[in-house]
């Protein structure tokens, strides 16, 4: 494909959805003959302002905010869309979160406001909180 054919697949794309940089670059490097003409259309993109990692990234924290998700979590899952590390580290420590509160909060809207009675039921919330991304430390201030 030419550049500009590239540019015109890329914005075609991020019409449907958006994109990192990382993800996008993927896409392009899949059809590109020459990988300098990737370079170029994703230089394009972002003087355009069709493709902001920063933009994208803080949309993506807060909605995992919204569905109470851990820090771990929220690492993961930022990580796996093609963002830098130091960015999703950027993103994270700019939130002012308070991730004890945060994971308090997802216990208490699955479980209730009752501390759990028995181990089995002990074991079940922290696997609760695990998955949804907390630390150990979080979780047992969330438990107590």
């Amino acid at each position: 494909m030419t550049e500009q054919e590239l540019y015109d697949y890329a914005v075609s794309l991020l019409v449907k959805k958006n994109y990192s940089s990382g993800n996008m670059k993927r896409q392009l490097a899949k059809l590109a003959e020459k990988t300098g003409d990737v370079e170029h259309v994703l230089c394009r993109l972002r003087d355009n302002h069709y493709l902001n990692d920063a933009e994208f990234i803080t949309y993506l924290f807060d909605k995992h905010i919204k569905k109470l998700h851990g820090p771990t979590r929220i690492k993961q899952e930022i990580r796996q869309k093609g963002f830098l590390q130091a960015l999703i580290e950027q993103e994270i420590e700019k939130g002012n979160i308070d991730w004890y509160v945060l994971a308090k909060e997802a216990r208490v809207r699955k479980f209730g406001e009752a501390l759990p009675s028995d181990s089995k039921e002990k074991n079940k919330q922290i696997r609760y909180l695990q998955y949804k991304g907390y630390t150990m430390d979080m979780i047992f201030e969330a438990l107590s």
